[in-house]
């Protein structure tokens, strides 16, 4: 009798105890999905991952994601928990859920209030604790014949969030030549700092170094203090912008100067559809020292998904200065296209 108490009848009971688990713990795995109910008596379970634009975006499992109209729901009931902005423009966050009675619930840390669906403006599953990323372009242009030239822009830009810390950074070194003559030799670096304890308020610092030699410019430092806001981020568009006080140093033209300034900053990313996204970069600089110079850098363009991470880019970069040096043009513009690779 030496298999009764061990051998193969452990190994059966093993099997029947997991058996018996899966089949007490599958009912609950159905309920744990989201269930959107709609007014005309449909049911649509699945996976809720955003609300925004009055429509709520939910992965059914057996399907791409869809998107409902807010309008046409009756309830949602999701497991959860989702960072909200309602129409009273207040952010919080909580479960969107059902009570006892049936009822439309709001639950958050502390509270519990009924809730309209129309009420919700934007509701996101929180960023993660930390997160990356980071794209590389390389743009050029040559032309031979009657004028040969050479246009080209190494462009790298990347960002990191870790809790309510947010870092923002790009390098650009922008080239050209004419028949062998050096027309244009621009560089640029920008790096900003985003506190983001009051989402989607933020505070932080910005520092810029840049040099252009054929306008005269040796060097230009920056440092600013600023203040700015997430107008709207989620995951097919994004604009925020900010503004604030700064201090600038700058050899230019063979003169020293340095002072105070005023800053402002705009970026929009958008997808338009699959695979195209368009951007839109804007960065004003006034200098209140000086000859009261006011600087502005727009970057404007599309990228266009080619592979899993690669993509061609087609971008127009404009710079104006009211005040430039002497003998120097006020506006300098470049439209570039190529091809690029996102981390």
């Amino acid at each position: 009798m030496p298999f009764l108490g061990g051998g193969p009848m452990i190994i059966l009971n093993q099997r029947l105890s997991t058996l018996v688990t899966c089949l007490v713990l599958l009912p609950f795995t159905v309920l744990a999905e989201d269930r959107l109910v709609m007014k005309n008596g449909d049911v649509i379970s699945g996976k809720i991952s955003k609300i925004v634009g009055a429509k709520v975006f939910i992965n059914p499992g057996y399907a791409d994601e869809i998107a409902v109209s807010l309008n046409a729901a009756a309830s949602i009931d999701a497991e959860q928990v989702f960072e909200i902005e309602l129409t009273d423009g207040q952010p919080t966050s909580g479960q969107i859920g059902m009570d006892e009675n049936g009822q439309q619930v709001l639950v958050g840390e502390g509270f519990t209030r009924a809730l309209s669906l129309l009420e919700i403006t934007k509701a996101a599953e929180p960023e993660p604790y930390f997160g990356w990323g980071a794209m590389v372009d390389f743009n050029a242009t040559v032309n031979n014949g009657n004028t040969d030239s050479r246009n080209t822009l190494l462009f790298a830009s990347g960002h990191a969030r870790h809790g309510d810390h947010r870092h923002l950074a790009d390098l650009s070194f922008r080239r050209e030549e004419t028949d062998s003559i050096r027309t244009k030799e621009q560089d640029l670096f920008n790096y900003a700092y985003h506190w983001m304890g009051k989402a989607p308020w933020y505070l932080g610092g910005t520092f810029t170094f840049e040099r252009d030699p054929i306008r005269e410019l040796k060097q230009r430092y920056t440092l600013g203090l600023i203040g700015g806001r997430d107008i709207f981020k989620d995951a097919s568009r994004s604009l925020t912008i900010s503004g604030g006080l700064g201090y600038s140093d700058e050899e230019i033209g063979g003169s020293t100067q340095s002072g105070a300034v005023a800053l402002w900053t705009l970026a929009y990313k958008h997808t338009l559809w699959g695979g195209v996204n368009f951007f839109h970069n804007h960065k004003l600089t006034h200098q209140l020292y000086g000859v009261d110079n006011t600087i502005t850098k727009t970057n404007t363009g599309f990228r266009f998904d080619l592979l899993t991470d690669l993509y061609a880019t087609v971008s127009l970069r404009y710079d104006y200065e009211t005040k430039p040096a002497t003998n120097t043009s006020k506006d300098d513009s470049t439209l570039l296209m190529g091809v690029g690779y996102s981390f």
